[in-house]
């Protein structure tokens, strides 16, 4: 009987063929596209703010701030402004006349006396990464002044390369491509995972809870003579499966999307992350998702069977969503990984399990704690959700 209730409920949901049709084309074609549109667009954005001409003054000893003006010659879109007042430096750079401004202290002199603290004042709102070229610049100066005065001091020339570079460091980076890779988009991922799952049991919960009650026909499914309980896991099983589907629709898309966007713009890293997850990894995934659908699956159709109307179940539903929001937020802080105890920690622990999959670091021993942990909550919620909807007073409110 459950079966017959979960397609005459399936039937209904699909009826709706353009929310079900927005639901599905969201994760799959929409989704995608906007990251893709924005991602491109603030790249170039970046890439154009970095590369503007920046206006820049000297503030320091004449005979400095001219060696200093023929270093920051050779970088390109630098436009230096002499004569700039001491105390009206900060004016300068707030009405956006001057970019930044290099303070040398009074009595510099890097022949006599190589350690000195210098200032650069900018408007630190106005940074995105465009100084890292005037750094470089100065850097170089830096290690030719250097250079002078161990001549000064009579210092070897050999002695002088030493002390420029006592030291060559070769970073050599032992973890594989895939954990790299892995680290850098498990925090994206499981959030989106995480979203899209209680979005795709939010619509058919609404539809099948409150909005039998707005169209009259939950006085008519009350009458089959059948346990609540089974009326309720009937209902419960379509939204899981419309959640799982949701779940799976991303899950292919955004491989196709790699792999489409990776060909297309020549994007080797997107090809690669794309080749990297293999199909036992995905099938874990889902697995590790199975709990969490039913998780917000009997949560939202609590809700949805206590809200008077749609609209009144859209209102509480929309709060909601910090639940999948706030832990998937915490499983991306920096020094948070999957251990023993935490495996056990409901929906917190199935974005650390995300994370580990796409690494490949996962031990799949701990697979059973965070399947158990969400099933075991799944189980109750679903309980109280069938305790719930056996209230009279909850139903005909």
């Amino acid at each position: 009987m459950i079966g017959r209730i979960w397609l005459k409920e399936m039937k209904e949901v699909l009826r709706d063929r353009k929310t079900m049709g927005f639901v599905v084309l969201f994760p799959t074609v929409m989704l995608p596209a906007l990251i893709l549109c924005f991602g491109l667009v603030g790249y170039q954005l970046l890439l154009t703010k970095q590369a503007e001409r920046i206006n820049y003054g000297l503030i320091g000893p004449a005979v400095w701030v001219e060696e200093v003006e023929q270093a920051l010659a050779s970088v390109p879109n630098l436009n230096y402004i002499d004569g700039v007042n001491r105390q009206r430096v900060s004016m300068l750079i707030n009405e956006d006349r001057l970019d930044f401004v290099l303070q040398m202290l009074p009595g510099f002199d890097p022949l006599t006396n190589p350690k000195s603290q210098w200032q650069m004042l900018y408007n630190q709102t106005d940074d995105h990464g465009q100084f890292v070229r005037i750094r470089q610049a100065l850097t170089s100066l830096q290690q030719q002044w250097m250079s002078r005065y161990l001549e000064n001091q009579g210092v070897s020339a050999e002695v002088i390369q030493a002390v420029e570079q006592p030291m060559a460091l070769v970073r050599v980076e032992t973890a594989e491509e895939r954990q790299s890779v892995g680290e850098k988009v498990g925090g994206v991922l499981p959030f989106l995972l995480l979203f899209l799952c209680m979005m795709g049991a939010m619509l058919p919960a609404l539809d099948i809870g409150a909005g039998e009650k707005e169209r009259g026909t939950l006085e008519t499914l009350l009458m089959v003579p059948q346990p609540r309980t089974t009326l309720v896991v009937g209902k419960f099983l379509v939204i899981a499966t419309t959640s799982m589907m949701l779940a799976l629709l991303t899950l292919a898309s955004a491989i196709f999307w790699l792999l489409a966007v990776g060909y297309l713009l020549d994007l080797n890293l997107f090809i690669r992350l794309a080749k990297l997850v293999n199909p036992m990894d995905i099938g874990l995934l889902l697995l590790l998702l199975l709990p969490i659908a039913g998780v917000f699956s009997a949560v939202l159709l609590s809700i949805s069977i206590f809200a008077k109307s749609y609209k009144e179940g859209q209102n509480y539903m929309g709060a909601l969503q910090f639940v999948a929001i706030i832990p998937a937020m915490v499983a991306t802080l920096p020094g948070i990984e999957l251990t023993r105890q935490n495996a056990w920690y409901p929906i917190f622990n199935v974005s650390l399990a995300t994370k580990e999959l796409l690494k490949g670091t996962f031990a799949y021993y701990d697979l059973a704690a965070v399947f158990a942990s969400n099933l075991i909550l799944a189980s109750l919620l679903l309980w109280c959700c069938v305790q719930w909807f056996s209230r009279e007073s909850v139903l005909f409110r």
